[in-house]
């Protein structure tokens, strides 16, 4: 701001530019220094780059050349009538270590000859593939990388002799890894090799070879990476330099790369004197730009302003003393508070002025301002007016207690820090009586008047709640039923309980809700097993039916008080599903048996509690049709009476082979007859069963399932079954799991 309002001719101005244009020339030159010493270090580093792809890629040549040369003179071998084929190779494979077997295959890829019988057998599959079909007579061949279970790639190196048949060496190139990790002399430049499609086939971090990665994956290279010359890695895992150099003929490239951190850490001191150079000029400028700024530029600008105070007449004389620059800053500074003070004042009053306006405007409250003394209204906000049925014009003037209980025998007052609340009855303006209730609160102003501000609340909805919710809680807490809701629809943890949870089972809700509380535990132990069995089998329908139930009944169970007693209680279930599909809350409604019963004896409705068993078991097979798992009901003479889709698709058989046969159907001749006894004997006097069962198919093919059977109680006898099951993977009859594992994976070894 200073400099702009400075003419270019003065003083301030001109010295201010010659400060910045020699700071300027100062850190320039710092830069070029540095940034010459920069790049003649990377000079060299591009020197060694260079210097140690040109090796490598030479030294991959030779090796590559080196075996071609060998197969050429094993031909020649070969050719001789009196060769000895065997002695051949086991001379060649003596004298090379990375030759790890020789090969001869006929036109039609039928290998005649190989050093390895058990290599043979592996890549006899390949030489059948022809890979060389095309190639012509003395052509040099070359098969593809291949990584087997080590960190050492192999490929197979061959030609076409005269005769067409193929000769081949399948070569380790573990030298190169030597080569990889020995010191050629380069500095700090190291090689790896990839193939054409980018792949690591070389490196001297082998994870990056067994991990397959590409070079894509380490430097995040362009797809032309190859050629092109020094590239820069600055995005990738890995910060290099690096140079690609493809291998003629061989279908592998050469990358080196020298790591950016090594480049910084040799040239750190350097690097350093270069920052401390460049960090000290920037702060001289700074300095001395602001010297001149706030001991040149800002004291002839403030006394350019009170000059101009001087013309308008304005008495400054008391604030000038020539040569004291700190008296300028503190007339600069105090004329400039005054400004911001009026400012700030000026804008918080008007935004205290918006904020109040609107309340009372367009606020959604019933609002009043009253002579504090005379009661008198003297603002009303437009709901006040709109409550009253009066114009603001016409509610001003009027007595607040008038107009709210003619009858002051109406109003009862009370007091709440410090405020005035007073609660009444007034017919508002749409002819209904309302329940008020005001909040009055005195303030005196500054100049000692008095207001009353109020706050009126129509609060005939919330009392009329309040009594309704006072009339539910005394119901609930003298029901004679109770209920009890679980987190996640679970039995276990609780989320709610009703009020008479104490009268029927003497826990107090807090008990039941505290962290620690599991409903399991009140649940008798002879029931507990068949209660979780059968309330999971009503989850599990439940979560597949397309038809929801609004109430699942349970078998009675028995739940054990407080004080240790047991009651035995009918159960309800209401399962509770914001999606329709997931189950969120699960509700258990109990009453006690003696009750129940009563009420259905007055009824007359025990009679009707055994029929329709055939029409519950359809629905039930109804609601699970798109199940998963096999659904069965069966009767209790242990026939099939339906089966879902899913049972007839793990089975093979159809619906109509099976409805109205034995259940023995299924059976694999596995499990003896106390196998059976057992299960039929737990249907029967605990309800439920479940296991693991060997079942036969259609096509006599024998099965693993887990299988869950629950007794459907009508009447307080057992009516039919409901057989669910799913198919688990194979295992032996008579090994256990762990044997089995154990035996997969010897067979994998």
């Amino acid at each position: 701001m200073a400099k702009s309002n400075l003419d270019k001719n003065a003083l301030s101005y001109a010295v201010l530019s010659k400060i910045y244009m020699v700071n300027f020339i100062v850190i320039a030159a710092l830069i070029c220094v540095a940034g010459f010493g920069v790049n003649l270090k990377f000079e060299d580093v591009k020197g060694e780059i260079y210097a140690q792809n040109a090796y490598f890629s030479n030294f991959l040549s030779e090796r590559f050349a080196a075996a071609d040369s060998e197969l050429r003179l094993i031909e020649k071998y070969l050719a001789a009538n009196a060769a000895d084929v065997k002695t051949v190779f086991e001379f060649s494979l003596n004298n090379s270590t990375e030759y790890v077997a020789f090969f001869i295959a006929d036109k039609n890829g039928e290998i005649k000859f190989t050093t390895d019988e058990k290599l043979g057998a592996k890549y006899r599959g390949f030489f059948a593939s022809k890979p060389w079909a095309d190639a012509e007579a003395g052509e040099t061949l070359r098969s593809k990388f291949a990584l087997d279970k080590s960190d050492s790639a192999s490929r197979f190196t061959a030609i076409k002799m005269s005769s067409g048949e193929i000769l081949a060496v399948l070569i380790n190139y573990s030298f190169i890894y030597d080569e990889l990790t020995n010191n050629r002399g380069f500095g700090g430049a190291k090689s790896f090799v990839v193939s054409d499609d980018g792949e690591i086939l070389f490196h001297g971090d082998t994870e990056l070879v067994l991990e397959r990665k590409k070079i894509f994956d380490v430097y995040g290279a362009p797809a032309d990476y190859i050629g092109g010359g020094i590239k820069f890695a600055l995005n990738s895992p890995q910060k290099d330099i690096y140079l690609a150099a493809k291998v003629p003929n061989e279908g592998v490239a050469a990358v080196s790369y020298y790591p950016l951190n090594k480049l910084v850490r040799e040239n750190l001191i350097f690097l350093l004197v270069c920052g401390v150079f460049l960090g000290a000029g920037s702060l001289f400028t700074l300095f001395y730009a602001k010297f001149m700024k706030q001991n040149v530029v800002k004291p002839i600008y403030v006394i350019k302003n009170l000059t101009k105070k001087a013309r308008r007449g304005e008495e400054i004389s008391g604030y000038l003393k020539f040569g004291d620059i700190d008296d300028f800053e503190q007339i600069a500074s105090d004329v400039k508070s005054l400004f911001d003070e009026r400012e700030a004042s000026k804008a918080a009053l008007e935004r205290y002025s918006s904020k109040f306006g609107f309340l009372f405007e367009k606020g959604p409250f019933i609002l009043l301002l009253i002579d504090a003394k005379s009661g008198e209204i003297l603002e009303a906000s437009a709901k006040a007016c709109e409550f009253y049925g009066l114009s603001a014009e016409e509610i001003k003037g009027k007595n607040l207690t008038l107009l709210n209980a003619p009858d002051l025998a109406q109003i009862k007052i009370l007091q709440e820090d410090g405020a005035q609340i007073y609660e009444t009855s007034r017919i508002a303006a749409d002819g209904q009586t309302r329940q008020i209730r005001i909040r009055k609160q005195n303030y005196e102003l500054s100049g000692g008047e008095k207001i009353g501000f109020c706050v009126i609340e129509d609060v005939t909805q919330s009392d009329a709640l309040k009594k309704n919710a006072a009339k539910e809680d005394l119901m609930s807490e003298h029901s004679p039923a109770f209920s009890v809701a679980w987190k996640g629809g679970l039995v276990g943890a609780v989320s709610g309980v009703s009020h008479s949870i104490k009268r029927v089972l003497g826990y107090r809700p807090a008990e039941m809700l505290a962290a620690d509380f599991d409903f399991k535990n009140i649940i008798h132990p002879d029931d507990l097993d068949k209660f979780l069995n059968e309330f999971n089998i009503k989850f599990r329908l439940y979560g597949a039916n397309l038809r929801k139930k609004e109430f699942e009944s349970l078998q009675p169970c028995r739940l054990m008080r407080k004080n240790l007693e047991s009651v035995k209680c009918d159960i309800f279930v209401k399962f509770i599903s914001q999606d329709g599909k997931n189950i969120d809350e699960a509700i258990g409604y109990f009453i006690e048996c003696d009750l129940s019963r009563n009420l259905i004896s007055l009824q007359g409705a025990a009679s009707s509690l055994s029929s329709g068993q055939g029409l519950r078991g359809e629905a039930i097979l109804r609601l699970l049709a798109n199940s998963s798992e096999g659904v069965a009901t069966v009767l209790l003479d242990g026939t099939f009476a339906g089966v879902n889709d899913a049972f007839c698709k793990v089975s093979g058989y159809e619906k109509s082979e099976v409805v109205g046969k034995p259940s023995n159907l299924l059976k694999s001749g596995v499990h003896d007859a106390k196998f059976y006894e057992n299960m039929w004997q737990s249907l029967l006097k605990n309800g439920f069963y479940s296991g693991e069962v060997y079942n036969k198919r259609k096509n006599g093919e024998i099965y693993l399932e887990r299988l869950s059977i629950v007794t459907i109680f009508e009447g307080g006898k057992p009516a039919y079954f409901v057989a669910a099951f799913h198919e688990l993977p194979w295992r032996e009859p008579g090994a256990t799991e762990t044997n089995q594992k154990q035996r997969s994976k010897s067979e994998r070894i």
